[in-house]
């Protein structure tokens, strides 16, 4: 069935959602932006129920699963972990207590925070954490659980050395190993009830035990996940505005990939926080009183890897080209608002990291023309394509499945890359489809993929684009891979930041990125959900969020 949904015709909405519960009444969770008072001077109240509309959600749920940002969003209301990294980015304890090195970075001491349990009463220990890491860094063939492929692949073991201290030995020097660690959003901390337990009993969130602020108390596979506040938890991360339980009492989570229904919803009173709010709505719900988070993750840009071993992108004058051609800023004016920013580089500008490279990919198609003629691309079709040899400069591209406004980023440089007669096709790909078509490995290669992963440190760099790692453009540069080597056998920070630069101006004067625009995390929110923030990931936070009745 088909709704059509509009200011007029909200009972559409409702008629979608009354079997799903959507409608039960929640106390006090009213979507109506204009009650509550301010954020500022309001004193914080327990109790409540929120509706919390995601745009997918996963249908297993084993740690290992839950790797997109949809998962993720739902993973960290109720799963926590060693290390977080704070609203600006810095890395910080929450269930460790802080660590130590060797000389050599082959060795890292961890201490564990005291008084922390799990949801099913087990206490967190050292043998715990021990347990949890040797399962992320080693996978268990046994039960087909892979390893967390973010963790440095020199992880060799970790061993309880103390009730509290767990000590990580790997076989060569890994210096930034905390840091990635704290950004592997596989690598939480479960009880050992759960990862004892074979993948497929895993992937059941009833069997999922943790240390967050809620706890799983029913779910739907590929519907809904509802969460019951933990009223014995008072472990908060540094950054929490208060202690103890949280407040709302009930969260429930539930897949609505519609855009304009997971907008309505909200607007109806019927929702009150929507991941992936469509920027065209944006300005319209803020203008209505309705908060809205855009939330950078650090390095979060939106592009295309150019995948240099497939058809017509080994020559750089092609490659650079297509860079050339793409008017950013028409995209923005064109699709998105004020808030958003077009690309700068490889990572946005909020990186600590990030170095300005637009003077490499600024829009000129004058400059694109030349150069594909200067490739030999002079010929035309009918349609106006550029031809050589009989064959015409086409390109093929799979609309990603995770990000809702990728069609509309394609569809529009489709248009601008006409002008310069590139052909580019957008082919359509289900969601259980889409890692296994667009992958590096498949043969022929997908000549672009896109991104908007997150990079929390310049090692996230190297797990992208070496050779040995992801290789996700396709094919081995020996500069770039001894550049990425070098970036992770560095020991400080202002090592590793001046080593990243030069990784990301070596890829966009070899044009094998097509930075488009920088890509937030969004959160849509009704006026009386107070407290409600994201962390440097950008995961959302609710544990300090309350209800304004």
């Amino acid at each position: 069935m088909t709704f059509e949904l509009d200011r007029r015709n909200l009972f559409s909405l409702g008629a979608l959602f009354a079997g799903s519960g959507l409608l039960a009444a929640c106390a006090g969770a009213s979507g109506s932006p204009s009650q509550g008072t301010s954020d500022v001077n309001a004193q914080p109240k327990a109790g409540g129920e929120i509706f919390y509309l995601n745009a997918f959600e996963n249908a297993g749920w084993a740690q290992s699963q839950v790797g997109s940002w949809h998962a993720l969003q739902v993973w960290g209301l109720f799963a926590e972990y060693l290390f977080y990294a704070n609203s600006k980015t810095e890395i910080a304890p929450h269930l460790a207590t802080g660590y130590t090195h060797n000389a050599d970075f082959t060795k890292f001491n961890i201490g564990i925070r005291k008084g922390v349990t799990f949801s099913n009463g087990e206490k967190l220990d050292a043998q715990t954490v021990a347990l949890n890491l040797n399962l992320v860094g080693l996978g268990d063939s046994s039960r087909a659980i892979p390893r967390v492929a973010n963790i440095p692949k020199v992880y060799k073991q970790a061993t309880a050395v103390s009730d509290y201290e767990v000590e990580v030995a790997l076989t060569d020097p890994f210096p930034a190993f905390i840091q990635q660690l704290a950004g592997s959003s596989n690598a939480a901390i479960l009880a050992p009830a759960t990862i004892k337990l074979p993948l497929a009993e895993q992937s059941d969130l009833k069997n999922t035990f943790a240390t967050g602020p809620w706890v799983v108390e029913s779910w739907k596979a590929g519907k809904e996940v509802v969460l019951k506040r933990r009223d014995d938890y008072n472990w908060p991360r540094p950054d929490a505005k208060h202690t103890g339980p949280a407040y709302l009492e009930k969260i429930t989570i539930q897949q609505v990939s519609q855009n304009l229904l997971r907008v309505g919803a909200l607007e109806s009173g019927q929702a009150q926080v929507v991941h992936y709010t469509q920027p065209s709505a944006e300005s319209r719900l803020q203008g209505e009183g309705f908060k809205i988070i855009n939330a950078f993750a650090s390095g979060s840009v939106w592009g295309l890897h150019i995948r240099v071993n497939a058809r017509n992108t080994q020559d750089v004058r092609v490659r650079e080209a297509l860079n050339r051609a793409i008017d950013r800023q028409e995209i923005i004016n064109t699709l998105y608002n004020s808030g958003w920013k077009v690309a700068q580089g490889p990572v946005n500008s909020q990186t600590p990291w990030a170095v300005d490279l637009t003077e490499h990919f600024k829009y000129d198609p004058a400059r694109a023309n030349r150069l594909l003629n200067e490739a030999g691309w002079t010929g035309r079709d009918k349609d106006g394509y550029r031809t050589k040899d009989g064959e015409t400069l086409e390109f093929i591209e799979y609309p990603s499945v995770f990000i809702t406004t990728s069609r509309d980023d394609l569809t529009l440089i489709a248009q601008q890359w006409k002008k310069v007669g590139v052909k580019l096709t957008l082919k359509n790909v289900d969601y259980d489809n889409y890692n296994t078509i667009t992958a590096v490995t498949i043969k022929p290669p997908v000549p672009l993929y896109e991104i908007h992963w997150g990079a929390d440190y310049p090692t996230f760099l190297w797990r992208w684009w070496h050779s040995g790692q992801q290789n996700q453009f396709g094919a081995p540069d020996k500069e770039l891979d001894t550049l990425l080597e070098q970036v992770i056998a560095a020991k400080t920070d202002a090592e590793v930041y001046s080593l990243a630069k030069k990784v990301q101006q070596f890829v966009i004067e070899n044009h094998y990125f097509i930075p488009v625009h920088e890509f937030p995390q969004n959160f849509s929110a009704a006026g009386n959900l107070k407290g409600i923030s994201t962390d440097g990931y950008p995961r959302i936070r609710l544990y300090d969020a309350w209800l304004d009745a």
